[in-house]
């Protein structure tokens, strides 16, 4: 690895350390990874970062090679070399997320997404894991037995974003997963980032907090009080929170890798009261707007 990183990029790594799919290294005391990306445009992603750059927005810098190439192959796989200067151990905070969120909206506004909505890639999804589970469902009895209840919190959220929203959202940078133990790499790192709604992030953070400790709806209260936030953020946000991804997110996992889906126990367990949650937020929502009868909502 110590003559790839200096035949195709001319620097002299010291104390070179591989973990998962990536390598870290020091050069001058500024700090690099190597990491192994996906079949995505990394022009793509480049340019986007120049971008934010730009705009004043930090996030971690592509190298190029010296033959100014984006990435490299290296044993079969696609690598790409970032820049950082932040500790790439420590987690992030609420606080220091909606800090991120913040300098973003005072950005120019991005167009709106190309992309299509929400509500019709969860559609394709579940539709994709319903024919999933009528093929290979026998073999995995605790998801055959739980999977009907998270398909429907899924399904009253796409009902919900075809019944009030039938206009294209405004985009900002999110992430494409933000947890409650991500990293400040995770945060800065462009290849996690997108553009989607505002609401991603905090969605994908509470909900992940949930799988952690449960009693957090004081703070998604908290949350929905800032006034940062309209009303169309608000009910986009409720709309997030039904999509269970802590579920569907170990469920792909486990299909895709032909896993044991014992681990879905855990999540199961640990999300039994989550309707509790959905009703509070729920509850709180109608202190901003009329908000949809939902009658399995509705009973204390």
């Amino acid at each position: 690895m110590r003559n790839l990183i200096n035949y195709y990029y001319q620097l002299e790594p010291i104390d070179i350390h591989h973990s998962n799919a990536y390598y870290t290294f020091i050069v001058k005391n500024e700090k690099y990874r190597l990491q192994e990306i996906p079949d995505i445009s990394v022009e793509q992603v480049y340019h986007f970062m120049m971008e934010l750059w730009q705009r004043g927005v930090y996030t971690h810098q592509i190298v190029t090679t010296v033959t100014n190439e984006y990435f490299v192959h290296f044993d079969q796989k696609k690598y790409v070399l970032l820049k950082y200067y932040v500790d790439e151990k420590e987690e992030i905070s609420f606080s220091l997320l909606e800090e991120f969120q913040r300098q973003l909206l005072y950005l120019p506004p991005i167009e709106a997404s190309k992309n299509r909505k929400w509500s019709d890639l969860w559609s394709e999804k579940i539709d994709y894991f319903e024919y999933q589970m009528s093929q290979f469902g026998v073999k995995y009895p605790i998801i055959r037995e739980s999977f009907s209840y998270y398909v429907g919190l899924a399904e009253v959220g796409i009902s919900l974003f075809n019944t009030y929203f039938d206009v294209e959202e405004k985009t900002i940078v999110s992430h494409r997963r933000i947890k409650w133990n991500s990293t400040l790499y995770d945060l800065y790192d462009p290849f996690n980032l997108i553009e989607d709604s505002k609401v991603r992030d905090s969605a994908e953070y509470f909900k992940s907090l949930y799988m952690k400790k449960e009693t957090i709806l004081e703070e998604i209260i908290l949350y929905l009080r800032n006034p940062y936030l309209s009303n169309y953020d608000r009910m986009l946000f409720f709309i997030r929170m039904l999509f269970p991804s802590f579920y569907f997110d170990a469920y792909e996992e486990i299909m895709d890798n032909q896993k044991s889906d014992e681990p879905l126990k855990e999540i199961i367990e640990k999300s039994k009261n989550y309707d509790h949650l959905l009703r509070g937020i729920y509850n709180e929502l109608s202190n901003y707007m009329t908000v949809p009868y939902i009658s399995w909502l509705k009973k204390m």
